[in-house]
């Protein structure tokens, strides 16, 4: 049987209790207007510190509390996190700490120094948005003009110094034609992998399904079994398609954890000092657990009632059908954050799966009978 339909749960816990293996930190503001963010964050063309953003000694006196959970590893995300001057700051701290370094960018403002930067700080892997292979396609969706080229020569720059660099590319009706050249274009570039990600209904994706400009599911599931086809020989690069397990082949779904959520281990830290299970925490006020500098850190992570719940619900009470999946224990739902924003709770089904099941496209192979 395949390891990834084991009835247990995952280990997830030690005898110290739950461990905070990952840490999301997203900053506040971005320097592009992107048409389908699910953070929202607010625009500036500046790279200084404003008044409602957290300063730089508070977020390492929060990364020094997560530490004390067994943190090994930090995500920086945003909003877009080249918009603080004082990132190098933060490159620093966790190289120092021995802290595994993650990155997703626009690469916009990004050049030589900031790649050498993240190369010294250790940089595993830096994520970077490219939504199609010219700028009108590209532009579309992030709003600012000239921010294509800029992104191709930040991931230039990133290429030059080495990094593994993987091209993210958000997928919607004004692009499902163009993702097979953009993947050409991110293995001419030089990128590891290429993660294709369906926007969903979140924050400002919402004008973007009321105009219909979203897949629904049936075209995403057609689009990914026709993409994935055409471009099966193209070895150079790797193809990552955001889609619940259950619609992947199964030795597929079971050789790596994608797809799978990792909600267990995780924290997010947002730019303006809410503490919350992800990013979703800046769309989504019941899901902000707490405030840097206000709560400590370890009383939030072990005595939050939302991540009790978590705890207690998923994936054993996972309504839907999630309930249903044999992959329940493996992906646990998927997104947890999407389930909520969407469904209303932390056991709320996957939207994606649950639309897929009440229009018949849900594999039965894949339930629980």
């Amino acid at each position: 049987m395949c390891n990834c339909l084991a009835e247990d749960a995952p280990a997830l816990s030690n005898a110290a209790g739950w461990t905070l293996a990952t840490v999301y930190l997203y900053f506040k503001y971005c320097n592009l207007r992107c048409r389908h963010c699910w953070i929202n964050p607010p625009y500036s063309s500046t790279r200084s510190l404003k008044s409602d953003e957290l300063a730089m000694s508070a977020i390492i006196a929060a990364l020094d509390e997560c530490r004390e959970l067994g943190m090994g590893s930090v995500k920086i995300t945003g909003g877009e996190p080249f918009a603080r001057q004082d990132i190098f700051e933060l490159l620093e701290y966790l190289k120092k700490n021995g802290v595994r370094i993650d990155m997703e960018t626009n690469a916009v403002l990004i050049r030589g120094p900031e790649a050498k930067a993240l190369k010294e700080a250790g940089v595993r892997q830096v994520a970077v948005s490219l939504d199609g292979p010219d700028a009108r396609t590209h532009e579309y969706l992030r709003g600012v003009n000239g921010s294509f080229d800029d992104a191709l020569k930040g991931i230039g720059a990133l290429i030059k110094e080495k990094l593994s660099v993987q091209i993210i590319t958000c997928l919607w009706k004004g692009n499902i034609d163009r993702v097979k050249d953009t993947v050409l274009l991110a293995a001419s570039l030089g990128a590891s992998s290429v993660k294709i990600n369906p926007v969903h209904a979140i924050a400002r994706a919402h004008s973007m399904e009321r105009s219909e400009e979203t897949l629904g599911v049936r075209e995403t599931i057609d689009f990914y079994h026709r993409l994935t086809g055409e471009l099966k020989e193209e070895k150079r690069v790797r193809l990552i398609f955001d889609i619940p397990p259950a619609f992947r082949p199964m030795k597929e779904a079971c050789r790596e954890r994608i797809g799978s959520c990792g909600i267990f281990n995780i924290l997010g830290l947002l730019g303006d000092g809410r503490i919350s299970i992800c990013g979703i925490g800046s769309v989504a006020d019941a899901l902000v657990l707490g405030r840097i500098g206000e709560d400590k850190i370890k009383d939030v992570w072990h005595n939050n009632s939302v991540l009790k719940d978590i705890r207690a619900d998923v994936p054993s009470r996972l309504e839907g059908i999630c309930g249903r999946c044999i992959f329940k224990n493996y992906c646990l739902g998927k997104c947890r954050a999407n389930a909520y924003y969407l469904g209303g709770s932390i056991r709320a089904p996957l939207a994606f799966c649950q639309a897929a099941y009440e229009e018949g496209l849900f594999p039965e192979s894949r339930m629980i009978w």
